[in-house]
C-alpha cells in the first residue's frame, strides 16, 4: 500500500459542491452564505464517514497522519467560513424549508469543539457567530419543532 498523505487524503471532497456550482455557471450561489454553511455542514459529514473508513481498512497506516488529515480537512472548511461577509450577508437571503438547521449547527458546533481542543479561540469565535445566526433563523422559523429547539440550547 501506498503511504497516506494526510495532505491529500480528502482531495476528492474539497472540489465537490464549488466545482460543480461554477462548471454551470452558478459561481453567484457561492455568495451565498446558506450555501457555504451547507457545504461546511457536507464537510463534516464526509470528513466523519471518511475517518471511519480509513480507521477501518488502515489503521495502523492511517493512525499516524489522522490528526493532521482532520487538521488539514477542517482548515479547509473554515476557509468556507471565512469566505462569508460577516453576519449582515445572511439578511441578503432567505432560507430553504428544505436547509436543516440543526445538522448546520451540530457540524459548526463540531468543528468548533476541534479548534477549541487545539486552543484556535479566534477560530472559535467566528464559528461560535456562525452558530447564533443559526440559533437566531431557527428561532424565526414559525413552526418550530421543540424539541429541535432543545437540542440547540
Amino acid at each position: 500500500m501506498n503511504k497516506i498523505d494526510p495532505n491529500t487524503l480528502f482531495s476528492i471532497f474539497e472540489q465537490g459542491d464549488e466545482k460543480i456550482y461554477k462548471e454551470h455557471g452558478q459561481e453567484e450561489v457561492l455568495k451565498n452564505p446558506y450555501v457555504l454553511l451547507g457545504m461546511v455542514t457536507r464537510g463534516v459529514e464526509n470528513y466523519g464517514l471518511m475517518d471511519i473508513m480509513y480507521s477501518r481498512q488502515y489503521p495502523k497506516e492511517y493512525k499516524s497522519v489522522r490528526k493532521n488529515v482532520k487538521i488539514n480537512y477542517f482548515n479547509k472548511l473554515f476557509s468556507y467560513l471565512e469566505r462569508i461577509d460577516g453576519v449582515l450577508a445572511f439578511k441578503k437571503y432567505k432560507i430553504s424549508e428544505a436547509f436543516n438547521l440543526v445538522e448546520v449547527y451540530n457540524s459548526l458546533d463540531h468543528m468548533r469543539k476541534f479548534f477549541e481542543n487545539l486552543e484556535l479561540y479566534e477560530k472559535c469565535a467566528i464559528i461560535k457567530k456562525y452558530q447564533n445566526v443559526v440559533i437566531d433563523e431557527f428561532q424565526q422559523i414559525k413552526e418550530l419543532n421543540t424539541e429541535k429547539v432543545g437540542s440547540l440550547k
